[in-house]
């Protein structure tokens, strides 16, 4: 079978690496992330990964990075069964999926156009799921997510791309706009 060929460079290239890392640890046989999405999508798309330079214990600690904030997702969930999560530089990370999350809540995973475009090639449609191409910083994708209902906030890997001005303007439009909410990031 042929894969899906990707072209991506830079900064939107990292997300083969985060999404590599999450496949391999999920071939473990005590996997942590059990993220079968990911292995799947790795297996379907062409592009040498060995380039990367992923080895188990990066994606140990990309499994870690990644449950660590899935269990935040999953509690915020627990406590606001009507939600709104909103996954900002989503990349090709499959949380939807292995969250699973109840009918009552609208998912949104935002990233560049091309990104999005390739997550329609490779993932499944799901009710309640919906994908914006647009980078973060730009401020007219918010107007696409309601603003009546509270919401989580997932930046996984997004942070360090973000200039303090960017960051800065991006979290005051994020609160000006969510009505409550919580934010979840990894920073370095």
């Amino acid at each position: 079978m042929a894969g899906e060929k990707v072209n991506l460079t830079g900064a939107k290239e990292t997300l083969l690496l985060t999404l590599y890392g999450k496949a391999l640890e999920s071939r473990l046989p005590n996997s942590l992330l059990r993220d079968y999405f990911a292995d799947e999508a790795v297996r379907n798309i062409d592009y040498d990964f060995s380039r990367l330079k992923v080895d188990n214990n990066l994606g140990i600690g990309l499994a870690i990075r990644a449950k660590t904030l899935d269990v935040c997702v999953q509690d915020f969930l627990a406590r606001n069964p009507d939600a709104i999560v909103l996954h900002l530089g989503c990349g090709l990370d499959t949380r939807i999926f292995r969250i699973d999350p109840p009918a009552g809540v609208d998912w949104f995973d935002v990233d560049y156009p091309e990104v999005i475009d390739l997550r329609r090639k490779l993932y499944p449609v799901r009710d309640h799921y919906h994908l914006i191409a647009s980078s973060v910083t730009e401020p007219g994708w918010l107007n696409e997510v309601p603003r009546d209902r509270p919401a989580i906030v997932v930046a996984e890997g997004l942070t360090p791309y973000l200039g303090a001005e960017e960051g800065q303007q991006l979290f005051s439009r994020l609160v000006g706009h969510l009505s409550s909410g919580e934010l979840v990031f990894r920073c370095l």
